[in-house]
């Protein structure tokens, strides 16, 4: 028996009574589970497989598949599930999971990030876009793929106007911006130093102090378009739910 925290990613059926799970666990990484009879009424673990629930679960490995024995519901996020807009933006975060963490791996600091943003979406302590800067920025930094944030990446000066090189995940100065002939590019953007040292702020501060900054409406807008790019060029791919999530809010 296994004992581990878990939050649901995913789920679909497993005959007409049951469903596989996708889990992330802090300590077993990305995982399937086998969660037999929790389609019927009354049934014990019915808490803890609603999609986005976070609860501690008993395990049972057999041969390498987990089955659901039991399970003690910690935070079950119902709110995500009430709003179109927030449920699309939590899925846009577990396609995220689902391409980058895998099975036995160790996920601490990933599993807290997405629980902080649930929480946070949940519980709408901040606003979408806010929530989702954080979460991108913060989950490209702990898969390895921080950009370079300590200035200019040839001089290491950091001005008022500052250009972030995207596909290279650099930053430059104005001068030579100007002298790597990038002025053309639709993948290097203009940043003030505010933004960058947002940007700064989300990739270095401990989890702890995460949410802790302010940033004018319309800065964290761009900051998100910002950082949803950085995230497709680090993945080289698109996530339907990004999409949908758009769509949600261009009604709302």
């Amino acid at each position: 028996m296994i004992t581990t925290d878990g939050v649901v990613i995913g789920k679909h059926d497993q005959g007409d009574n049951g469903w596989y799970l996708k889990v992330l666990s802090p300590d077993l990484g990305l995982i399937d589970v086998s969660a037999r009879g929790q389609k019927k009424q009354g049934a014990s673990n019915s808490a803890a497989v609603q999609l986005f629930a976070c609860s501690t679960m008993c395990l049972n490995d057999r041969g390498g598949r987990y089955y659901l024995d039991s399970s003690r519901p910690k935070m079950l996020f119902y709110h995500i599930r009430e709003d179109v807009q927030l449920l699309s933006l939590a899925s846009y975060f577990a396609q995220l999971i689902s391409f980058t963490v895998t099975e036995n791996q160790t996920a601490r600091d990933i599993y807290r990030l997405l629980a902080n943003c649930l929480y946070m979406l949940s519980e709408r302590s901040a606003g979408a876009e806010f929530i989702k800067f954080i979460f991108e920025m913060r989950l490209c930094t702990e898969l390895g793929m921080i950009p370079g944030l300590l200035g200019c990446a040839d001089c290491y000066k950091t001005e008022s106007t500052m250009y972030f090189d995207i596909p290279d995940g650099i930053f430059l100065c104005r001068e030579h911006f100007l002298e790597r002939g990038l002025s053309g590019s639709g993948d290097t953007v203009e940043i003030t130093a505010g933004m960058l040292e947002a940007m700064r702020y989300v990739c270095l501060s401990s989890q702890e102090k995460l949410f802790c900054f302010n940033t004018p409406h319309s800065t964290m807008s761009t900051l998100s378009r910002i950082s949803e790019r950085y995230v497709r060029y680090r993945m080289e791919r698109d996530f339907p739910a990004l999409d949908f999530y758009y769509s949600v809010s261009a009604k709302q």
